[in-house]
């Protein structure tokens, strides 16, 4: 089991969106399955830096700030208890800036859940972005809200998890099995090839290659990444998908009827990943539902 099994809570963050108050009903909704408490947090801005600031005015703003921040909490609770009763609730409001204070959180944390990324995808990558900055550098798996509001609470759709047989897959292959386990949901494992890559390039040869044997491969492998998870969670029905095609595409597609998609990250900065390519900030930014993306914390 991962490092993550160890830790407790699901930690929700609290902006005001009406995707952080869906994220927190998802988050409730994990919470219940997994029987841990759900911790709503809303970060608070620090106090303004200004010489002509006097004590009264700094008083006066904490005490604005703190009430605007238990409003905030009190509409995503309000949310919450729509679905759930049963849920323990734990709330903070906690001074700092979003990426730094929800990062040092998520250490002691099971999950940690957003809501969507507020920049686009290019924006992110010369603006920064919040949500990303944290995926990034996140002790824990992260959920970023996507899709409409009924992906707020679990069901029987499935959860789809991406395969590429790294350290990172397996992580995600660990958690993606916990879900499908505790929601009673189906699995489907996603792994794709291409065939540029595997003859080292464009080649004329692509046109007159049987790719059987190469296809046979990929499937071992996706066979082979899924057969300890498979015996230890025998109830999970599992449908593998094997696709000549790139991973942000397949996964993409599959989250029109997916609840979750689950894949690993290496963490790569915004500007970097749009160099090399990032299929976890891809999902962020374009899937249909939300998004799990886990990281070794």
């Amino acid at each position: 089991m991962t490092s993550a099994s160890v830790r407790h809570g699901i930690v929700a963050g609290i902006d005001g969106s009406a995707s952080a108050v869906n994220a927190a009903r998802w988050a409730a909704s994990a919470a219940r399955q997994f029987d841990e408490p759900l911790r709503l947090t809303h970060i608070m801005p620090g106090r303004p830096k200004s010489p002509s600031v006097t004590v009264t005015d700094e008083e006066m703003f904490d005490h604005h700030t703190r009430a605007d921040g238990a409003k905030l909490l009190d509409e995503a609770e309000n949310a919450i208890r729509d679905d759930h009763t049963d849920v323990t609730i734990e709330r903070s409001l906690v001074a700092g800036t979003p990426a730094t204070t929800l990062v040092e959180l998520s250490k002691s944390a099971r999950i940690l859940a957003l809501g969507q990324a507020a920049t686009t995808e290019m924006q992110s990558v010369f603006l920064g972005s919040d949500a990303i900055r944290i995926v990034n550098r996140a002790h824990c798996p992260v959920a970023v809200f996507r899709g409409s509001s009924d992906h707020a609470v679990a069901d029987k759709r499935p959860i789809v998890v991406g395969v590429d047989g790294s350290k990172l897959s397996e992580l995600a292959i660990v958690h993606a099995f916990e879900f499908a386990a505790f929601l009673g949901a189906p699995l489907v494992a996603v792994h794709t090839w291409d065939d540029s890559a595997s003859l080292g390039g464009y080649s004329e040869a692509r046109r007159f290659t049987d790719w059987g044997p190469y296809e046979e491969h990929e499937n071992a492998l996706l066979a082979e990444s899924l057969a300890g998870m498979c015996d230890k969670y025998p109830e999970v029905e599992v449908t593998r998908s094997v696709q000549r095609s790139g991973p942000m595409k397949a996964l993409l597609e599959h989250s029109s009827e997916a609840q979750l998609v689950v894949v690993g990250s290496h963490g790569r900065s915004p500007f970097l990943a749009s160099i090399v390519g990032s299929t976890s900030q891809s999902l962020i930014h374009h899937a249909q539902c939300p998004v799990l993306v886990c990281r070794e914390g």
